[in-house]
């Protein structure tokens, strides 16, 4: 029996984030996958802004941008009645070399630290596998598929099925992180339920399953057919949805009625050129695929050593990119709180806000997601009608484009976490298209690119970071209960004034993941309480607020 700090199962995205999570705070993990490789199924092909900044903390965002599409290619989204109809309207989305531009020049902290990248799941797992296997902290398993865990007070006993020998395995581990998907084994091996979290799938309330979709995957170097009415990224109609996936030839088709993939076609190449109505040059068809989307989310995140994330946790439609995202979100969360209680600073309610800081924003994704598509379902009830295309045109002109919200994307807050020290002041409005910079508790702070050209989040420590924008000894006492409970924390005295200006406070601790744990002008009135309760090692209430920032 191999013993383990932390079985993660599952070697999508969201399980290869886990572990290379884990790894970067020095806690060792198994990362045990079904399959032989990566998926050769391009599934999402956008990577969000906040999840590349966590790219980017972990070493990898380089890699990815390499793997992905050039920096100089916009993200523009077309509307149609069809390829062989008319043009309705263009959503308009700047380059990441554009994003870039703006990030250097902004000074009001509104903008990210990292623009988001187009990249396929075809294209990143191979690099984040790669990072794995080059990690002498991650043991990469293929092959390996789940049958049953046992857990008991001290760790989790795992069971496996190597497939390429047909034998058994069996790992003893502290620790389980399911990432192993929709259909996970183990969160129907712990017994947690799925529902749709009050998610509506139907406009007047009522829940049914949405309709079917096919997709197919192929290559084509017929861009002067795809692209007749301009350059597009995405391109809508109300019966097919057309996806530019490198730049270099790999399109994608999802088909969104039924009736015209029932049965599935014995031909998709053909099958396509009829749907488009046009003669399409298609060279070769690489995947397909009949999947049925869903609004899902999990009863809970954890069942005793055992924690869901990802699509085992959560599960939406991929209006707006929010799937992969949000479980990126959750690896690093769940993965930065295992390692703390590893190393033996993180106290037990640590783990216990995972659930409670992660499920809310799940909800709130799934509900963004849900918007997101109720657009493409009032723009074909639109043509039903017999709306003119104008108006067709006019309606979707004031719709903001999907992957536009950088809010959602950056905004997401952990009000009312264990590990989150509140300061009584009411939580800052917020702008679901656009981050509104905060150093609110539980708020991501503003990021800036200060004058020598380095990020201010490249600057944060490891573990915990202190933000000292008054220095004088202000941080010392924090300081000191820090380092008498074990916390690591990197101190870090921010000359430049503009973040001053802009974190509008003299202090705040910042957590692994770039959260704010707690702010304050001078270190407070009882630094040990702070410093346990961002922990998770509090064993009641933080003071009345009146002391928080005392």
């Amino acid at each position: 029996m191999d013993n383990v700090p932390v079985v993660v199962v599952g070697a999508g995205p969201v399980g290869m984030m886990a572990a290379l999570e884990l790894a970067h705070h020095g806690v060792a993990c198994v990362l045990a996958e079904q399959n032989a490789g990566p998926t050769v199924h391009p599934k999402m092909e956008f990577t969000n802004p906040r999840t590349m900044e966590h790219h980017a903390r972990l070493g990898v965002a380089d890699d990815i941008r390499k793997a992905g599409v050039p920096a100089e290619y916009p993200f523009d989204v077309l509307w149609s009645t069809g390829l062989d109809a008319e043009r309705l309207a263009v959503w308009r989305q700047p380059s990441v070399a554009e994003k870039w531009r703006l990030i250097r020049e902004s000074e009001d902290g509104g903008q990210p630290s990292q623009p988001y990248q187009r990249v396929s799941q075809a294209d990143l797992e191979p690099v984040l596998l790669d990072h794995c296997r080059r990690h002498p902290l991650i043991d990469v398993r293929n092959l390996w598929r789940f049958e049953s865990l046992e857990q008991d007070a001290d760790g989790v006993t795992s069971t496996f099925r190597d497939l390429a020998g047909d034998t058994t395995r069996t790992v003893r581990s502290a620790y389980v992180a399911a990432c192993d998907g929709a259909g996970s084994s183990i969160r129907r091996a712990v017994g947690i339920a799925l529902t749709n979290g009050g998610i509506a799938d139907g406009e007047g309330g009522e829940v049914h399953d949405l309709p079917a979709a096919y997709s197919v995957t192929f290559r084509s170097s017929d861009s002067e057919s795809l692209f007749r009415h301009g350059y597009f990224w995405h391109y809508f109609t109300n019966r097919y949805v057309l996806i530019s996936l490198d730049e270099a030839g790999t399109w994608a088709f999802h088909s969104l009625r039924q009736e015209d993939f029932d049965p599935p076609p014995a031909d998709p190449a053909a099958w396509i050129r009829s749907q488009l109505d046009v003669d399409l040059d298609i060279d070769e068809v690489h995947v397909t695929s009949r999947w049925t989307p869903k609004y899902l989310i999990a009863d809970g995140y954890r069942s005793g050593r055992v924690f869901l994330a990802g699509d085992a946790a959560h599960q939406m439609f991929p209006s707006g990119s929010h799937g992969m995202n949000t479980g990126a979100g959750d690896a690093v969360d769940l993965g930065w709180k295992l390692a703390a209680v590893l190393n033996g600073w993180g106290g037990s309610r640590l783990l216990d806000s995972y659930e409670a800081e992660r499920r809310p924003v799940g909800l709130r994704n799934m509900a963004m997601s849900r918007r997101h598509l109720d657009v493409h379902f009032q723009f074909m009830r639109l043509g039903a009608e017999g709306a003119t295309p104008a108006e067709q045109g006019r309606f979707l002109a004031a719709q903001p484009g999907e992957n536009t919200y950088e809010g959602i994307y950056l905004d997401y807050r952990y009000a009312g976490s264990p590990v989150v020290w509140p300061d009584g002041t009411d939580e800052p409005p917020a702008d679901p298209l656009r981050y509104v910079p905060s150093t609110w508790p539980g708020a991501r702070p503003p990021s800036l690119v200060l004058d020598d050209g380095e990020q201010l989040f490249d600057r944060f420590g490891r573990e915990f970071t202190l933000v000292d924008t008054v220095g004088g000894g202000a941080a010392d006492a924090l300081l000191a209960a820090a380092a008498e409970a074990g916390l690591p924390v990197t101190h870090l005295v921010a000359e430049d004034g503009r973040v001053r200006e802009l974190w509008d406070c003299g202090l705040a601790l910042v957590r692994p993941d770039q959260h704010i744990a707690w702010r304050g002008d001078r270190s407070p009135a009882d630094p040990a309480a702070v410093i346990d309760r961002v922990r998770g090692a509090a064993g009641e209430d933080p003071p009345p607020k009146a002391a928080a920032n005392s």
